[in-house]
């Protein structure tokens, strides 16, 4: 360790100039190691700096009116995290632009992949340059009628669900709680949102002019005709054979008579 206050060689007797000589090297040495910051008069800008109460490597700012701080001396590569990775003990902050043609964390191949920060508390998920989803704290949002997809066991093939082109209004649907206490049982909608397990509505077999509908509480006969309910306006008088046994999903049998 060295402490000179300046780096100049006065003129003196052979020996001064030896011991003066000899404290400016150490400093050199040293890299001018102290046990508390060199005041500013001891510094020029570009010098490095150790304290040797903290271990940490400093340098000199270009400005000469402050320390930079490089690493503790006493930590593999001054704690810095090399390029070959390594384990951070902070906060890993990236750039927060939001530009999605060139996300703040990419790959050097692919750099118009990555996430980038959209607004505060919005995340952006972007590929081909072009934000493609974004989370934040009401979930997840697929942008651009992109699909959620549910893959197959070997990801051959997929089932997907997709937004229409245009929506009016947004609209949430809440699923029930639990499953339905019967087999054969579909999601009703409140009109609201809300979902539930109901037993059937209604439902058609056969095909053409033979096509046979039902409708749950409904008296079927030969020859009946849907004179109520919501598929009356839809489908008109509908024609009925006999001898046909329908079976609905609450365990109902029906049969035409």
């Amino acid at each position: 360790m060295a402490d000179v206050t300046n780096y100049t060689i006065e003129n003196a007797s052979g020996a001064n100039v030896r011991i003066d000589l000899n404290n400016v090297f150490a400093a050199i040495q040293s890299s001018n190691s102290k046990s508390t910051d060199l005041a500013s008069s001891q510094c020029v800008a570009g010098m490095p700096f150790l304290n040797t109460t903290s271990n940490i490597l400093k340098i000199r700012n270009s400005a000469n009116n402050g320390f930079t701080e490089i690493g503790s001396i006493n930590t593999a590569n001054l704690g810095l995290l090399p390029v070959a990775g390594g384990t951070m003990t902070g906060q890993f902050l990236a750039d927060d632009s939001n530009s999605a043609s060139a996300p703040a964390i990419s790959f050097d191949t692919d750099t118009n992949l990555g996430l980038f920060r959209k607004t505060a508390n919005v995340m952006g998920f972007s590929a081909a340059g072009t934000e493609q989803m974004v989370f934040d704290a009401n979930g997840i949002t697929l942008k651009l009628q992109n699909d959620l997809r549910f893959a197959d066991s070997n990801s051959s093939h997929y089932v997907a669900f997709q937004a229409p082109a245009t929506v009016s209004s947004s609209l949430t649907w809440t699923l029930p709680a639990a499953d339905a206490t019967v087999s054969g049982y579909a999601l009703v909608s409140d009109a609201s949102g809300t979902l539930s397990w109901a037993a059937a509505g209604g439902g058609a077999v056969g095909g053409g002019t033979n096509q046979i509908f039902w409708e749950n509480d409904q008296t079927i006969t030969n020859n009946y005709t849907i004179s109520n309910g919501k598929n009356a306006g839809s489908f008109g008088p509908i024609t009925i054979q006999s001898g046909i046994t329908v079976t609905v999903g609450d365990g109902e049998t029906w049969s035409v008579v």
